[in-house]
């Protein structure tokens, strides 16, 4: 006799109240999406696993492996619809600027959670928008996450704006490129000082520590755009960084709340410009993350500015 509550750890079945409640908030979103010139797509929960790992470290751990019985190749159950997007756009693109917009709502499975009461089954809610390097398309793209949240009657939401570049740079500076991988970037997000400096060791002298505890204690609001300024005095990429943030934030509807974190650097190795995630005191982590991802794009034929965001909606709607 099977014993049907025998299932796997971190996944759960919705019973009828809950997913009828999942199903009337996904409608709301896609009809949403699509009233703003979104086009719909719904990708392929399995890819050949090698178009995956190519995305970074991070993305390759998340992804459950197994061979294909047809091809004799690896594949993989996706973690991420932000991979398999970028496949589906170099498709339907007909050139590097045509400005293409997707939503999707599918389901992920990721190998592992750390979040004690998160299932590693996702309903993966996204918006994308390729072809546009523009500031215009990353306020478009923040604006209607924080509608997104409204619709779902979310709120008090904290949005975090940071750029990846501003981290690289940072580490260009001190000469530790070299040395950054998704562990230490892990670390940075934490703010854990003592264990970037047993990281790095001997590679750091007392003026390189006094800068990276500088670097995390930049967080807040406008101001903390000064501190970075001040830290990257005659950095034309950073200013120009500070300016697009100042913009975007100008962009937030009346008493949408913000903070500038440089060190929130919690994201795929794919993403290569403004990244920001949104947070809420019922939850224990980010609730959405988003931001540019020119890096992954290019992988499969053609280089195209791109942005957007993703959330669980699953965990939204259940899990406080």
């Amino acid at each position: 006799m099977i014993n049907t509550w025998s299932i796997p750890d971190k996944v759960e079945d919705l019973y009828p109240k809950r997913a009828l409640e999942l199903e009337k908030s996904r409608r709301t979103l896609v009809d949403y999406f699509l009233k703003n010139k979104f086009e719909l797509i719904n990708p392929s929960m399995i890819e050949f696993a090698d178009n995956v790992s190519f995305s970074g470290e991070s993305v390759d751990s998340d992804m459950f492996k197994i061979p294909d019985p047809l091809t004799g190749r690896l594949i993989g159950i996706t973690p991420d619809l932000t991979i398999q997007t970028a496949r589906v756009d170099n498709y339907l693109s007909t050139s590097a600027s045509d400005i293409r917009r997707y939503c999707y709502c599918g389901s992920v499975l990721k190998t592992n959670t750390n979040l004690f009461n998160q299932s590693r089954e996702e309903l993966q809610v996204g918006v994308e928008i390729y072809g546009n390097d523009k500031i215009d398309a990353d306020i478009d793209v923040v604006n209607t996450l924080i509608k997104s949240f409204k619709l779902l009657k979310l709120n008090n939401i904290l949005l975090s704006f940071n750029d990846i570049s501003i981290y690289t740079e940072f580490l260009n500076s001190l000469g530790l490129s070299s040395f950054d991988s998704p562990q230490l970037r892990a670390l940075f997000a934490k703010k854990d000082t003592v264990s970037i400096i047993e990281t790095l060791q001997q590679n750091l002298t007392k003026v390189k520590i006094d800068k990276i505890k500088k670097f995390l204690t930049i967080y807040g609001d406008n101001n903390a755009l000064k501190e970075l300024a001040e830290l990257f005095t005659g950095n034309v990429k950073v200013m120009q960084i500070i300016k697009n943030i100042k913009n975007i934030v100008k962009s937030l509807p009346n008493g949408a709340d913000y903070i500038i974190d440089v060190s929130d650097v919690d994201c795929y190795e794919y993403h290569s410009g403004l990244i920001f995630s949104a947070y809420s005191a019922k939850y224990t982590s980010a609730l959405a993350k988003g931001g540019r991802f020119e890096n992954l794009t290019s992988s499969f034929g053609k280089k195209r500015p791109a942005v957007g965001f993703t959330f669980d909606l699953r965990r939204l709607l259940f899990i406080g």
